[in-house]
């Protein structure tokens, strides 16, 4: 639902909201299964035992159907490899792909329209938007292939972890599902045809958790799908509580899993965490299995490079730059696309006899909690969603240190118009309240910390949990400690920003 979906949204009463989603989710159903669905289902099903040979030559199967198709359909591609004097027989095998040069966030800002094929009718293609590692705007297209596939990854990730497909599973992602306004509950709403209960993430507070709850007990959810610092928030109320919801697992996605928060998710919900990593470029897909060994590198969606600096592969074990290359999306095609996060390769097979390799380290966007005038506890996610779609941010970030006051940081290629600044003020005022404060500050460049982390959301208020007060989860000096607990009893450091358990 784009901005005025949403606001005719806010105003339904809730059993309208409810038909609204249901009617979304039909319509979601209807794009992301079907015999394509099916087929990708089959081919995932097969595949995963597989010996890493088989699966390489999978890969390489594609690649010569991708490179070909980009040569041919997608004029930047035609372009590029013209001016480097190469043709499709020139790039067949992996070993081939260092051939083409590394794409880049911006070379995608600067040529999106001659990144999409000519093949592709615009109507047949899905245009959607990534708020991006450094937290500028960028939108893509997707075709219906690259929906059959990822839907079909979710799904064997979820399989994994031992839930099916119409089994109740609570959500709480980046959707602003209930009305900021709203001061009572339900907190939630209704996706009937895929049977979620979708959870607010903008309404948890001390007094709101219970009720979150109490919802997910009612409808006998088997497995939470959450952002981690929302599913960690949920955790820790009930840890004030001393209280618990067995579950069968709980999936995290899009934000770094933190020791300190699978640590409490896991031992409040008695389940272990399915942590998953994606893009909205579509170009990789990984999960754990339920060995927990690390991220299973799903090959048969995308090609996936580690690379130091200089742009040469680094051995397993060592951080480099995540470089993959979609095999699905023939829409708009990305070859040796730069993801802007770092991980490792374990090098080691996972116990479960899967040859999928497993990756390790996973940098992301290190990112704090959110804290309102009211006492609300905002997942980052969240209020880094309002820089979508504003023109020229070429990096931003929030910064809070008071909850009545927020700065935004923009790095910009021009200073943005008037009503702009206003729709960034309006798009967080939307997700905090009407009560915080928003300034807008320009500076030269935003810089990175500790290996690479680029922080979007920065806030140094503390986290208070009914009578216990934590500080945030990441420290101003960079990141490095984690959920540092602000009472006498507890001083220790609790670090680690690893998306995959070691």
């Amino acid at each position: 639902m784009e901005y005025v979906g949403e606001r005719l949204y806010s105003r339904c009463p809730v059993p309208i909201q409810n038909v609204i989603m249901s009617a979304y989710g039909w319509k979601l159903r209807r794009e992301r299964f079907g015999q394509g669905f099916d087929r990708a289902s089959e081919l995932l099903d097969r595949s995963q035992w597989l010996s890493l040979e088989e699966l390489e030559a999978y890969q390489e199967e594609r690649l010569r159907l991708v490179v070909r198709h980009a040569y041919e359909t997608v004029p930047y591609y035609r372009d590029l490899m013209s001016g480097l004097k190469l043709v499709p027989g020139d790039i067949t095998r992996l070993s081939d792909l260092p051939k083409l040069p590394v794409l880049t966030r911006a070379d995608v800002d600067r040529s999106i329209e001659q990144l999409v094929s000519d093949a592709a009718p615009r109507k047949s293609l899905k245009k959607t938007h990534s708020a991006g590692t450094t937290g500028s705007s960028l939108y893509m297209y997707w075709d219906r292939e690259i929906g059959y596939m990822n839907n079909a990854c979710l799904w064997r990730e979820r399989n994994w972890a031992g839930v099916e497909f119409g089994e109740p599973i609570a959500t709480c992602l980046g959707r602003p599902v209930v009305p900021l306004d709203q001061k009572g509950p339900p907190y939630w709403r209704h996706n009937r045809p895929w049977n979620y209960l979708m959870l607010s993430p903008l309404h948890m507070t001390d007094e709101s958790a219970p009720l979150y709850i109490e919802a997910m007990r009612e409808v006998g959810v088997v497995a939470l799908d959450a952002h981690p610092t929302a599913a960690y928030v949920l955790a820790r109320f009930m840890e004030e509580r001393d209280e618990y919801l067995p579950l069968r697992c709980v999936f995290t996605t899009s934000e770094p899993l933190l020791d300190v928060e699978r640590e409490v998710i896991e031992e409040r919900f008695q389940c272990r965490v399915f942590d998953g990593y994606s893009q909205s470029e579509r170009v990789m897909y990984s999960s754990e299995c339920d060995r927990h060994t690390g991220h299973h590198l799903y090959m048969e969606f995308g090609i996936t490079e580690l690379l130091d600096d200089d742009g040469d592969p680094v051995p397993d074990g060592t951080v480099g730059r995540v470089v993959a290359t979609g095999l699905h999306n023939f829409g708009m095609p990305l070859i040796r696309y730069e993801v802007g996060d770092t991980a490792s390769m374990a090098g080691t097979d996972c116990p479960c006899g899967r040859k999928l390799p497993l990756m390790r380290d996973v940098a992301m966007r290190a990112e704090d909690i959110l804290v309102t005038p009211d006492g609300r506890l905002v997942p980052p996610l969240m209020v880094a969603r309002a820089f979508k779609l504003l023109p020229g941010i070429v990096r931003s970030q929030i910064v809070q240190h008071d909850p009545a006051e927020i700065t935004t940081r923009l790095v910009v290629k021009q200073p943005l118009a008037a009503h702009d600044e206003d729709d960034l003020r309006r798009n967080i005022a939307e997700r905090l309240g009407p009560d915080v404060r928003v300034a807008i500050e320009y500076v030269d460049d935003i810089p990175l910390v500790g290996r690479g982390k680029y922080r979007r959301v920065i806030s140094t208020v503390p986290l208070v949990w009914g009578k216990t007060t934590t500080a945030n989860l990441y420290q101003e000096g960079g990141g490095g400690e984690v959920g540092v607990e602000s009472t006498e009893e507890s001083e220790e450091e609790r670090a680690g920003a690893s998306r995959a358990s070691s």
